[in-house]
């Protein structure tokens, strides 16, 4: 068996003092619950790496990557031509 000291604040340590003879179980509990934590954040991010890959398998998505310099690459996109003033002008327009 090993002792632990611990340095606990004066709120926490008169929390714990009517408990301690349980401290062992709290830690214990205290732990399994930090690693089912653990294990569902690693799920969910590679659930989320599998969805950003289908969708980008699919087209719908384009996912930035490193560039040779270490930076983003931007995919240059098609500009669209809508009809009608530009949008500045109708902003001016909404001000006034």
């Amino acid at each position: 068996m090993v002792t632990i000291s611990l340095q606990l604040s004066n709120e926490l340590a008169r929390r714990v003092l009517p408990i301690q003879h349980r401290l062992p179980e709290i830690i214990e509990l205290g732990l399994h619950q930090m690693a089912m934590e653990e294990d569902t954040n690693e799920i969910l991010l590679s659930t989320k790496q599998e969805i950003l890959e289908a969708l980008a398998s699919t087209g719908i998505v384009t996912l930035p990557t490193l560039a040779a310099s270490g930076r983003l690459s931007r995919h240059r996109r098609t500009p669209i031509r809508a009809g009608g003033p530009p949008a500045s002008e109708m902003i001016i327009a909404e001000r006034c």
